[in-house]
């Protein structure tokens, strides 16, 4: 192999992968809702005049992009001849910087935050299977090692038909029940049919895709998988604005089989957004009984703009009709501008996925959002509904999205998290001492079971020297009247431990109503670690259980000014966490962690996968 420098400059802002929290862009405009696709320059009857919380949606296209198995991919992978092995050298290793010039975000933490009943922290871990899954080696080392060195890992995770896929930033795996990995790691670009980010034998450059999401679908029993893809320059790795989301649907139950791919060009945004060329950052994905959905964040790339969250709609069943057979004519794509919540730009509006066996909403999408967008304390949280979801079908849908803030407990800002002192060979080769870990307060993760939304937000807890961060789980009930969205939340409650930290928390629920939360569990006495706690109709129990507990500080490029690091920031983490109940009521979770293992010379996390039997985990 030839070395090579890479032909980019090295800016000291945060690297290319989702940034939750960290902006503050104002001045997004307000914008109104347009019934019909493609007919936006049309005049508005009375009757269709936009009300408050109705938003304006849009006419995309959905392009085929071909079709692959990820059995075969993993195989043809495997034999690839591998490069050289990563190096400390950042122009070879560091992935494109993104959103360069979008200011810090300059909010603190309030002195004072909620207060929390202390949950204590237990190593026992009864119905639970615990395993090691995808790390930063075998992200860097997928296609014959052509990936950059990423973190943090963006952790997805989707079960069903008794299989269990995993990926983070950038590779994919599947597992069997029990924990075993099913075919060789395979990198989303090579999954895509894509060129590699970074060609290390043709000093070229590849596409750049990030943010992973999964979901099997228990009703049509196919699988789904999104990113977002930044096209690079092949000569100069430089972004040169064109962006898409990129979408895998399965054509069968099994996640090894055989895929149709598609892409949504998200370049121009809509006539709304500011700043493009634009991409659409950290996509989530739903489902109802109708309709596949895509929740995003929609940023300018080289310009310091927001444009708030957009929101994608497809028909599910013709979806999966058209993957299996591209005869079938290809489903209509909406496009949704989510619109402002409480006089700020909407910001991971996260959509609902239903647990296997448990009821639809009729006809409805819901989603959770936070509204602080740019303040550090709220004590209210967005409930949102896309309505008239059975029109996807049509050729011009007629969706409606309506939005409401309610009342809930008081979340606030979250503190950095400060790590256990330890080993950190990267940082002290270039002279600096261990960084904190950084966090989030958006909305994560959403499940629809038994009538109400279960959601999670990272909040700061306790005051003064004693101040940490914790949890504000919830469970809202939703109702829809007259056209818009109302609800209530019926349970709720901080979760906290004693000293050390819970960040990026996700839940998962079946359709009994009986779960467990997932996060990483870190601070001044615990290295970062997995961790979970039951859930149920009535709220959180037990103590918090660690399956293991990590080994090593966080000690990654994002750590260090000398890369792309902060100290203002702190280390990379998450961004999120991942949990899901399978058909037979056990809920598998994932979340990041470090481990005493072999490293890479810029990055030592790891992500690890708990499968949880309810029935024989007491609380």
């Amino acid at each position: 192999m030839r070395t090579f420098v890479r032909r980019m400059s090295i800016l000291p802002v945060v690297t290319g992968l989702a940034l939750i929290g960290t902006m503050y862009v104002p001045g997004v405009g307000n914008s109104v809702y347009v019934p019909g696709v493609g007919n936006s320059a049309e005049p508005v009857s009375a009757s269709d005049r936009p009300v408050a919380g109705q938003t304006r949606q849009s006419d995309e296209t959905l392009r085929p992009m071909g079709h692959g198995n990820l059995r075969e991919i993993a195989r043809t992978g495997a034999r690839r001849a591998a490069t050289e092995r990563a190096t400390a050298n950042p122009n070879l290793e560091i992935p494109p910087v993104k959103r360069p010039n979008a200011a810090p975000d300059t909010r603190t933490t309030p002195r004072r935050a909620p207060r929390s009943a202390l949950t204590p922290v237990s190593d026992r871990f009864p119905g639970a299977l615990p395993f090691e899954s995808l790390t930063a080696a075998d992200s860097r080392y997928a296609f014959g090692g052509n990936q950059f060195t990423n973190e943090p890992p963006d952790q997805a995770l989707c079960v069903g038909n008794g299989f269990t896929m995993a990926s983070v930033n950038t590779a994919i795996a599947v597992y069997d029940r029990q924990g075993a990995q099913l075919a060789p790691t395979v990198a989303i670009n090579e999954f895509f049919g894509l060129a590699p980010t970074i060609n290390r034998e043709t000093e070229t450059f590849g596409p750049f895709a990030f943010d992973p999401v999964c979901l099997y679908d228990p009703e049509i029993k196919r699988w789904f998988f999104v990113v977002t893809e930044l096209d690079q320059s092949p000569f100069t790795g430089e972004f040169t604005g064109e962006s898409n989301l990129f979408l895998a649907v399965s054509e069968t139950p099994d996640p090894l089989g055989d895929y149709a791919f598609y892409s949504i060009n998200t370049t121009s945004g809509d006539r709304t957004d500011r700043g493009c060329p634009c991409f659409d950052d950290f996509p989530h994905i739903g489902s109802d009984q109708n309709g596949f959905f895509i929740s995003v964040n929609r940023f300018s790339l080289f310009r310091p703009f927001y444009n708030g969250a957009q929101i994608y709609a497809i028909s599910k069943h013709r979806l999966a009709r058209n993957a299996a057979d591209s005869a079938v004519a290809p489903p209509s794509l909406v496009s949704i501008n989510a619109g402002p919540i409480d006089h700020d730009p909407s910001f991971t509006v996260q959509p609902m996925t239903v647990p296997p066996g448990a009821d639809y909403p009729a006809n409805r999408e819901y989603f959770l959002s936070t509204t602080d967008f740019d303040t550090v304390r709220e004590d209210k949280i967005g409930v949102w509904a896309l309505s008239n979801t059975d029109s996807l079908t049509m050729r011009e849908p007629r969706v409606r999205l309506t939005r409401r803030t309610i009342p809930s407990l008081p979340y606030v800002f979250e503190p950095k998290v400060e790590q256990r002192p330890g080993r950190n060979p990267l940082g002290k080769s270039v002279g600096e001492p261990l960084n904190s870990l950084d966090s989030g307060s958006n909305m994560n993760e959403v499940k629809y079971s038994r009538g109400r939304l279960w959601g999670a937000i990272g909040t700061a807890v306790g005051t003064g020297p004693d101040q940490r961060d914790g949890v504000l789980w919830l469970q809202v009930r939703p109702s829809f009247a007259d056209g818009r969205v109302d609800g209530q939340v019926v349970e709720q409650g901080y979760l906290a431990t004693r000293r050390n930290s819970l960040i990026y928390p996700a839940i998962g629920v079946n359709d009994e109503g009986e779960g467990a939360m997932v996060m990483t569990l870190a601070g001044p006495t615990v290295y970062p670690s997995p961790a979970y706690v039951r859930i149920d109709l009535g709220g959180v129990s037990g103590p918090v259980r660690v399956p293991e507990f990590g080994q090593r500080p966080d000690d990654g490029f994002t750590c260090y000014e000398a890369f792309v690091g902060s100290r203002d920031r702190g280390c990379r983490w998450g961004d999120y966490s991942s949990a899901v109940a399978d058909e037979r009521g056990r809920i598998w979770m994932a979340t990041e962690w470090i481990p005493n293992a072999s490293r890479l010379p810029l990055a030592n996390w790891s992500t690890f996968v708990i499968r949880l039997n309810l029935d024989n985990a007491p609380q």
